[in-house]
């Protein structure tokens, strides 16, 4: 049989041909009032093709979250466009700007990431002017992480952006089931940290 390989990030998918030529004609078609299409966004398929047998992953939760999360992801990327702007990048940002002067170690654990990608992140940032790192106070080996006027101005665009994708992810979802599903989700993802 046929596959087609989609790649998102970093991640290659083999994809039957028909699923994913349904897939490419779905995203072509004229879009439907209140998806993510009409916001000028288009995502893949999700795992409900009725032509196509996920088997057990359509029974597990961690399936529909990568599910959501990819779906999620390539929102956000063809918001950011081609900015080299990434959701983890923003993240970065903003955890920044709502707690300035975090160091870079707390900065880590409080998105789940390495020290050498929270490097990585922050020297984008300061590349572009948007943080710097300065002294903390008492401590002349330890730095703090702060934004930029820059980067608060580019942050509050970014939240636009970021808002609509967001908006697009949920759009089939009430206000009160969006609520519900966070604090769901917030449930689980709250146990990794104990």
């Amino acid at each position: 049989m046929l596959s087609v390989v989609i790649v998102i990030g970093n991640n290659g998918f083999h994809l039957p041909r028909k699923l994913a030529l349904a897939m490419f004609l779905q995203m072509s078609s004229n879009p439907k009032p209140g998806t993510a299409q009409s916001h000028g966004l288009h995502c893949a398929a999700s795992s409900d093709q009725p032509d196509f047998d996920h088997g057990l992953l359509n029974e597990l939760t961690g399936f529909s979250i990568k599910l959501t999360w990819l779906h999620g992801r390539e929102l956000l990327r063809q918001g950011f466009g081609d900015t080299d702007i990434t959701p983890h990048r923003f993240s970065m940002l903003e955890v920044i700007s709502r707690n300035p002067g975090l160091r870079q170690a707390r900065l880590a654990a409080a998105l789940a990431l390495s020290h050498p990608a929270t490097s990585l992140a922050i020297n984008f940032w300061e590349e572009r002017d948007c943080v710097e790192r300065r002294t903390i106070s008492g401590d002349r080996r330890s730095f703090g992480i702060f934004t930029t006027r820059r980067g608060e101005e580019t942050l509050q665009r970014l939240r636009g952006i970021v808002r609509n994708a967001d908006s697009a992810l949920t759009t089939e979802l009430t206000g009160p089931e969006i609520t519900e599903l966070r604090r769901l989700l917030k449930k689980i993802h709250s146990r990794r940290a104990r």
